[in-house]
């Protein structure tokens, strides 16, 4: 059951992100320089996700299409007590395993710092938009439209397998990368729906199951009833099981307001907590399909070598 607990963990968490299904383009940094620190690569990253979601684009894990930067030193100097730190951006956005690269530019950028590394940093922080990169990421995202276009059909027969087999993640992952800009997104949506369904509909007969067994081993007041009406608050209401889960949530709230006031009002919070959980739930379903391609995306075991981007330099 961990599985389930963090899809809906991913769910709750996840729902403040657009509804809508954007262009996904994977942000990579390379580089020249030995000892790169993890925080300078942050910095780096960090700058490549901006210029993502200023294109309305969004910054994502696993895509075929990547930016990728690469960051070599230059010239360092020492200036009085202060180092100056000279750098080289290269970026590359493109098709990573096709091995088409949509566009390149390269820039310089200039640190100042008391020390090497903070010379580094300052160097990364000043890393900016330029008008050039901005034009080649516009291009690479008409790009990237007209590949769905092209291709959108395979993706849906695709996650149609996948669908026949119940891999239902993986089918919302290939469904989500279909942008809205494209011509079958309306279809894939449709399809995303019908999945997440099946997907809530599977995880709501498990856990019925679950708290039904819970409640079965123990039908009193106590812990029994506490962990089944916790256990059956995590089904989500729009379930073809929810009726059955409710009629158990009122057979064992019945039984524990049968036995003392007090207990009865315990079972009246865990009531009021599970219907706040589901009015949340009802709010996240539609923002929830980008959610779950998002976190599967991030655990999946990924199938693209990202070493076609270092051609395009």
């Amino acid at each position: 059951m961990n599985i389930r607990k963090s899809f809906f963990a991913v769910l709750m968490a996840l729902f403040s992100l657009t509804a809508s299904a954007q262009i996904m383009i994977t942000p990579v940094v390379e580089s020249a320089i030995d000892g790169l620190t993890e925080n300078n690569i942050a910095i780096v990253e960090g700058r490549l996700r901006n210029m993502i979601s200023a294109n309305d684009m969004a910054s994502g894990y696993g895509s075929r299409f990547v930016l990728a930067c690469k960051v070599a030193a230059l010239q360092r100097e020492v200036s009085g007590t202060k180092i100056i730190q000279k750098l080289e951006v290269q970026y590359a956005i493109g098709d990573n395993v096709a091995n088409a690269c949509f566009g390149s530019t390269s820039m310089e950028t200039v640190g100042i710092g008391n020390t090497e590394g903070q010379a580094m940093t300052s160097a990364l922080r000043n890393i900016k938009t330029t008008p050039m990169l901005k034009s080649i990421v516009k291009k690479a995202r008409q790009s990237i439209i007209d590949y769905y276009d092209k291709n959108g059909p395979a993706i849906i027969k695709k996650a149609q397998g996948l669908i026949a087999v119940r891999n239902w993640e993986d089918a919302i992952y290939e469904l989500s990368a279909i942008p809205e800009e494209c011509s079958c997104y309306t279809k894939a949506l449709s399809m995303m729906e019908s999945v997440y369904k099946s997907h809530i509909n599977h995880d709501a007969r498990q856990i019925l199951t679950e708290a039904q067994a819970v409640w079965s081993a123990d039908p009193n007041p106590g812990y029994a009833a506490d962990e089944a009406l916790s256990i059956l608050s995590e089904i989500d209401p729009s379930s073809d099981c929810y009726p059955q889960a409710k009629a158990l949530m009122q057979k064992i709230e019945n039984r524990v307001k049968s036995v003392t006031d007090r207990e009865y009002r315990d079972a009246v919070t865990i009531e009021k907590k599970r219907m706040e959980a589901e009015t949340a739930l009802q709010k996240a379903r539609v923002k929830a399909y980008r959610d779950v391609a998002v976190a599967y995306a991030q655990r999946k075991p990924t199938t693209i070598v990202y070493n076609s981007y270092r051609t395009w330099w």
